[in-house]
């Protein structure tokens, strides 16, 4: 029972039969000012013929005016009945409040679970604001950026659907000012759904909508996290002031349950936490006691001159381990007992289980110099993985000195041969031929190829370009070479007695290119002694243009044709001037066809037959193909001017369109 239902029932006890009605006060939106004084309440009176009028405003507490006739009453004992009634009743009121309010803080506050929270809350909320029919408790979700109901009474499971955003209907309002809201007319309620998103319309179109509404937030100190809403569909139902202050009242309590129940949280997350953490100490001092031990005797087995994998076998015998391993520099190492594991797909499909998995059965152990890794160690899970793992680890610390040491060696030795090509470069003894310097011997025919160096990271890029320069070198079909390299790329220097040794060697070195995804350059071909330097230039403007087309493999400089003209441009600026002179072609119905046939025509020469057989079509469908499509274009192909502008458009097209699918005939490879 409301207080209104409460206040009525009394009066109609009277004995004096009393015409009591109610008056509901404004329907607009009202906010609860915590600092303002709690209003009192209003008695008033008057005679109105024969009648007693008394009026009792208790707004604050109902949102309502009683209005009570007396017929013949004297008006003074009239109304000191009806103020007699009133405040008694607003005092129970007020006792109801305040025991469901201390309910809230024992079956709120006193849980630390969230779900627990938000049932209870709802629960206990409608029974501090006894006039409510339905209620919703909502929360703000990071991930989504959505307030998402937690729980409801009133509505149907699809109400949990209804999610709205910070910035729509009146639980977003809310959230978003922090303001309590009090509406008291369903016109007001309609209204202030009006800003929703078209699901959030659609949705609420097949809800009833409440008579009167109170929505407030939920905050801590800093942080808003939520609202919470009660309603009435009571036709003629208003809420009070005071309903704003209780419903406030117990947002606080639920924010101050939140918080406790985060805290605890926290405090378990923190304690798993302290917990993995010790956990994970006590195994790294194990391991770290089992590497300190092993480090002497590591350290002795490195301090021997040998080669990388002598160290590696002697590792694998001494400590009973079995492993597998490779670089970047293509060096590779199996101990004697390493089996390679089987993948999924040589296992029979009946053993097959959900956990069986090559990654999941083999450890990796990173050899890293600096940030990048240049190695790794893999080795086989099993009961003494963790004792492998220690080993593993102190070995690839020294497997990294190794290579940082050989790269330092070869980082000398490489300077020095780039100081040996530039004094070949000069008119002088050297460039006439006869001497062997670094293996390398001046012959007839000369060429030089360079690879653009387009990865590894700034600190170990000698490393990166190191392992270029082997991979080139073990493709190479030549042998009398001269090598090196900058911060730019590897530059190789080819010395033969025939240029088709020199040709061969460069298909060979294209085919490694396009497997490794290099953009190669290479200088022409040309007689021993010349101008080095100006053979290096070539390559380094081939390769640059190779760059530019998107794909792998060797450009001569001889086949670079305009392409040069084009250095300075991008490749986006160079397709986008062939799309503009072959666009007409997109909007017609057969343009593809018509493009094809102008395309085949020019690359056979301008041969009618070549291009009829290469298409498979007849002379004469060529020839109506050709007429449609200069008809389309506006040009001549026997004007040269068209004709060259034609061909130029193809040509960039087919040079710097998108790489062939995989699987498709390789990159260019000159």
């Amino acid at each position: 029972m409301t207080i209104m239902d409460e206040i009525e029932a009394s009066l109609l006890r009277l004995p004096d039969r009393p015409r009591v009605s109610w008056r509901r006060v404004t329907g607009r939106p009202m906010v609860s000012e915590t600092d303002a004084p709690e209003p009192a309440i209003g008695f008033s009176h008057h005679r109105d013929g024969d009648d007693a009028l008394l009026i009792a405003d208790i707004s604050y507490f109902a949102g309502a005016i009683c209005e009570v006739r007396i017929p013949g009453a004297h008006a003074e004992i009239a109304l000191a009945h009806l103020q007699e009634i009133v405040l008694g009743t607003v005092i129970r009121f007020q006792n109801r409040a305040v025991q469901a309010m201390n309910a809230i803080n024992r079956n709120v506050l006193d849980s630390l679970d969230p779900n627990e929270i938000n049932v209870n809350a709802l629960e206990q909320t409608l029974s501090v604001i006894a006039e409510s029919d339905a209620g919703v408790l909502r929360l703000y979700d990071e991930a989504s950026g959505l307030l998402i109901p937690v729980s409801q009474v009133g509505f149907d499971d699809d109400y949990y659907n209804y999610r709205i955003t910070p910035q729509e209907s009146i639980s977003g309002s809310v959230f978003s000012t922090g303001t309590p809201v009090l509406l008291n007319s369903a016109a007001d309620i309609r209204d202030a759904h009006a800003n929703l998103r078209a699901p959030n319309v659609r949705f609420l179109s097949e809800q009833r909508l409440s008579h009167s509404l109170i929505c407030v937030p939920i905050r801590t100190d800093t942080t808003t996290l939520g609202t919470l809403t009660v309603m009435s569909f009571r036709q003629g139902s208003a809420y009070g002031a005071f309903s704003v202050d209780l419903l406030s009242a117990v947002a606080t309590q639920l924010a101050i349950a939140y918080k406790k129940s985060q805290a605890y949280e926290q405090a378990v997350r923190s304690n798993e936490s302290i917990n993995r953490m010790r956990l994970e100490i006590e195994r790294r001092n194990a391991e770290l006691a089992r590497s300190l031990s092993a480090h002497d005797d590591i350290l002795s087995i490195f301090t021997h001159h040998r080669p990388l994998g002598e160290h590696l076998d002697e590792i694998a015998t001494h400590y009973g381990i079995d492993f597998h391993y490779a670089d970047i520099f293509g060096t590779t190492f199996s101990s004697k007992g390493w089996k390679e594991p089987k993948t999924t797909k040589d296992v029979p499909a009946a053993r097959l289980d959900s956990g069986l998995r090559q990654r999941e059965s083999i450890f990796v152990h990173p050899v890293r110099v600096a940030d990048d890794v240049v190695g790794t160690f893999r080795s086989e899970r099993g009961d003494n993985a963790g004792y492998c793992a220690a080993i593993l680890g102190v070995v690839s610390a020294f497997v990294a000195l190794e290579i940082v040491r050989s790269a330092s060696h070869d980082d000398i030795l490489n300077s020095r041969k780039r100081k040996h090509f530039e004094v070949l470069g000069k008119d002088d003894q050297a460039t006439s031929g006869g001497a062997v310097r670094f293996g390398f011997q001046i012959r007839k025919y000369c060429q030089i190829i360079f690879i653009r160096h387009e990865q590894g990271s700034a600190q170990n890029q000698s490393l990166f370009l190191q392992r270029t320069l082997q991979q080139a070198l073990k493709a190479a079909t030549i042998r009398n070479q001269l090598s090196f390299y900058t911060d730019e790329g590897v530059f190789l220097l080819f010395c033969a007695a025939t240029e088709e040794a020199l040709r061969t060697n460069l298909a060979s070195i294209g085919d490694q290119a396009v497997a490794e995804g290099w953009c190669c350059g290479a200088s022409l071909i040309q007689s021993a002694p010349h101008p080095y330097p100006e053979g290096a230039a070539q390559a380094v403007e081939a390769a640059h243009l190779m760059s530019m087309r998107h794909r792998a493999g060797i450009l001569m400089h001889s086949e670079t044709g305009i392409d040069r003209l084009l250095r300075k441009q991008s490749a986006a600026d160079i397709l986008e001037f062939a799309d503009q002179i072959l666009a007409p072609f997109e909007k017609e119905a057969n343009g593809d066809a018509l493009l094809r046939t102008l395309e085949t025509y020019i690359e056979s020469g301008k041969s009618a037959s070549k291009a009829a057989a290469c298409l498979g079509i007849h002379t004469n469908t060529l020839y109506q193909r050709l007429q449609r499509a200069q008809l389309l274009m506006g040009k001549d192909i026997d004007n040269k001017d068209d004709y060259l502008l034609l061909s130029l458009a193809f040509h960039l097209k087919s040079t710097y369109g998108s790489p062939r699918p995989a699987g498709g005939p390789k990159a260019t490879s000159r």
